[in-house]
């Protein structure tokens, strides 16, 4: 199963929708969460590796949803109210096992969290279309490793540009727009080493008119667009980052 698309684009909304999707059927914690992103799993290993990095996604939206509450926009009634009506989610948030079933989360709290839900400043949601624009970067990027003749420190750099991008796709469920620009960030960070490996090597000025590192750039310009539109951000291309990588 593939992450569910909230009803409402925050911490609250993405965490009410990973906790409606849960099965009435008693579906064991590891079988459920072991397939929440989608990721292939060949044997119990490997399921119980995905089921763990998936409690961890789901603790780390849950944080966010209790950081998020300290707003002090937020009424200390309200926040009383929320925090009396969810007093035993953690529950099902963290397991103490996963070969068992879960501890359904109550109607009422999801009523509870739904209400937090529409209460919460939304992101912005990401249009299929930017999906499509950043898979299609990603498809430039591979490109280049399956033609092959690279350094190995260049394949390293296009194979972790490749994981983040992809990562943080399949994760925008959970982790939202935020998710997106963290990955930036450590995109950005990769290709300035990369440049800094490069000129070290006394080949910066070939390398800088390579064809493959105008790919890496498009790549983050594309990402870096993406991103800035959900978060309402004024895009880093904008803002110099030609500084660190280059035009």
């Amino acid at each position: 199963m593939a992450i569910p698309d909230p009803k409402y684009q925050n911490s609250a909304g993405r965490l009410l929708a990973i906790l409606k999707a849960i099965p009435q059927n008693n579906q064991s914690i590891v079988e459920f969460y072991s397939t929440l992103f989608d990721t292939p799993a060949s044997n119990q290993d490997e399921r119980t590796r995905n089921c763990i990095n998936s409690v961890r996604e789901v603790g780390n939206l849950y944080q966010e949803f209790l950081r998020e509450m300290q707003d002090p926009k937020i009424s200390e009634d309200f926040r009383s109210e929320v925090s009396s009506g969810l007093i035993s989610l953690g529950q099902t948030i963290y397991p103490m096992q996963f070969n068992g079933g879960f501890r359904m989360p109550s109607d009422a709290e999801k009523s509870v969290l739904g209400i937090a839900a529409s209460l919460l400043p939304q992101e912005v949601g990401l249009p299929q279309d930017d999906i499509t624009t950043i898979r299609a970067s990603i498809v430039s990027l591979r490109d280049l490793v399956e033609k092959g003749n690279l350094s190995s420190e260049l394949q390293r750099v296009l194979l972790d540009l490749i994981r983040m991008s992809e990562d943080a796709i399949s994760h925008y469920n959970i982790r939202g727009a935020k998710g997106l620009r963290k990955a930036f960030k450590s995109m950005l960070a990769e290709a300035w080493e990369l440049r800094r490996f490069e000129s070290a090597g006394g080949n910066s000025e070939e390398f800088e008119k390579s064809s493959t590192w105008e790919t890496i750039k498009k790549h983050l310009k594309a990402f870096d667009v993406v991103s800035s539109k959900v978060l309402k951000w004024v895009p880093a291309i904008d803002l110099g980052y030609h500084l660190y990588i280059g035009q």
